[in-house]
């Protein structure tokens, strides 16, 4: 363990409680970045403030700053006793290092039992199956793993086995029905997937919203997308399917498609598997009609459309449970990390949000192997900051 003065400690523990300056933080990071001994450190405080924090909730700051130095003195003392001991037992005989072993072992103060887990946003776990239903009227039902509950949407029309099925068909094909838009919200560390009342299947991502009607009406099947979602879309010729979102809409007829148009994201990007789709923007009225595996993608500010051929499975990985990153910069790519993990990321310098990563890897495996995967082929190192995640340049 490295040597670490007390002041140090009283900074790393006023930037666990929140109460630190600008200036005091920057130059906390500095001193964490010089060696890997004192990340370390760092890292070792922190998960004693954790500890404490969690197991003593009544406890002053002024408590937990002496609780926390003494434990780093009981830490210097026994690295000084491991020093002696070393000393004393190449030339003492069998008998007085039995003797001296006896006298530390009974007088030793055994350390502070660990009573709840290490808790560290390395250590954030994947997301899962989950979403709110929202209907009309603003009440919220909870969705989540078990897809074989029944939740009734209106007279007549119930949400089963993550479908919606009208207990009633009508006869004769007559719309006798007003279409009545529901919300389906999956938030950031979410995803679900649902068979709307045509039989078309959604996947929506994490930190998405999609609003659809419980039946169709009229000459097309509109739905309203927030974030990214993949859909298998059931053929009608006579009822084509448009997804429609802020900055474009997507118009097709039978496809598997995928879009994300997330707020935070500077472009909308739609990807076709199967099928035929016409993209529109909702500014110019630009279109642009698309093949399978082409992929077009708008720039938001600019209103700017390229359309590429790609590998397209490579935009809907997600559905089947992988992040795939191509020539990805960082930037770019912890936006998505964020929505799935929960966590915040931030940048030491331009330069490294700049960087670019191309690899796949699940999403259903913890954050820090994550990162430690994009820092074996990378330049750049993650440092959790307890409130944040920092990016360096090694």
């Amino acid at each position: 363990m490295n040597r670490i003065s007390d002041e140090v400690i009283e900074r790393i523990i006023d930037f666990y409680l929140g109460d630190i300056s600008e200036r005091e933080k920057m130059d906390l990071e500095r001193w964490v970045k010089e060696t890997p001994g004192q990340e370390q450190c760092f890292k070792q405080t922190l998960k004693m403030c954790q500890r404490l924090r969690l197991t003593s909730r009544e406890e002053r700051a002024g408590g937990m700053k002496t609780r926390i130095q003494e434990k780093w003195r009981e830490e210097r003392l026994k690295r000084r006793r491991r020093f002696v001991w070393g000393v004393i037992s190449s030339a003492a005989a069998v008998l007085l290092l039995v003797g001296i072993f006896h006298v530390y072992y009974t007088n030793r103060k055994e350390p502070m039992p660990e009573i709840l887990p290490k808790i560290s946003l390395l250590e954030s776990k994947h997301g899962e199956r989950e979403a709110i239903l929202q209907f009309p009227s603003g009440n919220e039902v909870m969705l989540g793993r078990e897809n074989d509950r029944t939740v009734p949407l209106a007279e007549g029309i119930v949400l089963k086995s993550d479908s919606v099925k009208n207990l009633f068909p009508q006869e004769g094909g007559k719309d006798v029905m007003t279409e009545e838009y529901h919300t389906v919200i999956v938030p950031r560390g979410g995803e679900y997937n649902l068979t709307l009342a045509d039989g078309t299947n959604v996947w929506l991502n994490s930190d998405s919203k999609l609003k659809f009607p419980l039946h169709f009406v009229g000459n097309q099947r509109a739905v309203y997308l927030e974030g990214e979602a993949f859909f298998e879309v059931s053929s009608d010729s006579l009822k084509p399917f448009v997804v429609k979102t802020a900055e474009a809409n997507v118009k097709v007829l039978g496809t598997s498609f995928n879009v994300m148009n997330y707020k935070d994201e500077a472009k909308v990007e739609v990807a076709l598997l199967k099928g035929k789709v016409k993209f529109e923007d909702t500014r110019n009225r630009q279109t642009r009609a698309l093949v399978p595996g082409e992929v077009v993608r708008m720039d938001k500010a600019s209103t700017s459309i390229v359309l590429t051929k790609e590998d397209v499975s490579r935009e809907s990985a997600w559905r089947t449970g992988y992040f795939y990153f191509e020539n990805m910069s960082m930037e770019e790519l912890v936006v998505k990390l964020e929505r799935w993990y929960q966590v915040k990321f931030t940048f030491a310098s331009e330069k490294v949000k700049q960087m670019r990563f191309t690899g796949a890897v699940t999403r259903y495996r913890d954050l820090e192997y994550v990162l430690k995967m994009i820092e074996k082929t990378r330049d750049i190192s993650f440092v959790d900051f307890g409130d944040q995640i920092k990016i360096y340049e090694k």
